[in-house]
């Protein structure tokens, strides 16, 4: 047994190979979609050089429970023969657990935007919910992390355009806003809380659930969701007749973001002109 430092919480561990069918993904994955064809091809690599980092897992009566490496553990069990895979056995609490396998996630390559900003809340969340006012914010953690995002731009926004605030949100401010801006500057990209209020958090508040689904499926970006939200505002119809032509073509490739994706007639007619997602629809 020795010491290892994971995602900044340093853990008990030992090395073990486990039986795949005693392990139970994690509670806390906020990634729901995993392409089928990019698990094949991982499940192919690890069959080819084996499993280089072995997934994290911690015990849960007789069986497992994952932490980190969800991804890895799906490919093994479901594309491969493998009957055991390398883990690290970590003795870790509910909020330990919770708040490596956030950290994981957002360090992730291919997350859509929805997702990234679904992992960013979970980590925010996970940092700060042992304060009881904190917790006090929101029963969920993205009306949490929203409204406390909120009193620390009420507060910047006071300080810039000269009105006064409460002093209750003052002292909130006060009290959260360099844990806060430490948490953002500690993320695997450096972002500023400001940004992620004003620009990302809307998407994942204000994006219906059916779109979000499409967006996590084909690995959107943030102007390729809110335009794909547009268009389902704007016409139904055509909402389920672009997405459905989806399904039966090919996965959509990423790219840049883009404003074009669509644009609305200036007719008032409530008409969609589209140029849709770079021709992924």
């Amino acid at each position: 047994m020795s010491k290892k430092k994971q995602h900044n919480i340093k853990l008990a561990y030992k090395h073990s190979p486990i039986d795949v069918k005693k392990i139970d993904p994690s509670p806390f994955q906020v990634r729901k979609f995993f392409d089928e064809d990019k698990q094949r091809e991982l499940a192919e690599s690890i069959k080819r050089e084996g499993l280089i980092e072995p997934i994290v897992v911690r015990r849960k009566g007789r069986r497992y429970e994952i932490i980190a490496g969800e991804r890895r553990f799906r490919a093994v069990r479901d594309f491969t023969e493998m009957k055991t895979i390398p883990a690290q056995i970590v003795k870790a609490t509910d909020l330990e657990a919770r708040r490596i396998s956030a950290a994981e996630n957002v360090q992730r390559q291919d997350l859509s935007a929805i997702e990234m900003i679904e992992g960013t809340v979970e980590l925010v969340d996970a940092e700060l919910i042992e304060d009881k006012e904190y917790t006090s914010m929101g029963k969920t953690p993205a009306d949490r992390v929203k409204t406390l995002l909120g009193k620390l731009d009420t507060v910047r926004r006071g300080k810039e355009r000269g009105f006064n605030v409460t002093n209750d949100i003052r002292r909130t401010s006060g009290k959260f806003a360099g844990r806060v801006a430490k948490i953002f500057k500690n993320l695997p990209k450096p972002l500023e809380w400001q940004s992620f209020y004003r620009h990302d958090l809307p998407i994942l508040m204000d994006i219906s659930e059916e779109v979000q689904k499409v967006s996590i499926q084909k690995g959107l970006n943030r102007s390729q969701t809110r335009a794909l939200e547009t268009l389902k505002e704007v016409s139904s119809e055509e909402f389920q007749r672009v997405t459905a032509r989806e399904q039966e073509s090919s996965n959509l490739a990423k790219g840049p973001d883009r404003v074009d994706s669509f644009q609305i007639d200036g007719s008032g007619s409530g008409h969609a002109k589209w140029l849709i997602l770079n021709e992924m629809m």
